[in-house]
């Protein structure tokens, strides 16, 4: 999880995608906040552009727990503008550790 952080907080601050590999399935991302959830775990909020799903749903918010994340890779695509429905201080974190400014 520690080797991820880095390149997830380089994103974010750069609003660059994400390729992540979770659950066997590569996903393309928009990160936007990565942090600890309540229980202590490690999360990446992020709105899935392109990808697998165990849902079935390849677009959309996921929540991504870093502990069934085996890669993550910077993308040379970028998003310019957070999505109008992101609100920053997500309350599902108990501690945000880089968050998409606005």
């Amino acid at each position: 999880m520690k080797r991820f952080e880095e390149t997830i907080c380089e994103a974010i601050r750069s609003m660059r995608l994400l390729v992540v590999v979770y659950g066997d399935e590569e996903r393309l991302v928009q990160p936007y906040v990565y942090g600890e959830y309540h229980a202590g775990e490690r999360l990446l909020s992020a709105y899935q552009v392109a990808g697998g799903s165990a849902s079935g749903a390849s677009a959309g918010w996921k929540f991504f727990r870093m502990d069934k994340v085996t890669s993550v890779a910077l993308s040379d695509r970028r998003f310019h503008s957070p999505r109008p429905e992101f609100q920053r201080n997500d309350g599902a974190f108990a501690r945000i550790l880089c968050q998409v400014s606005d």
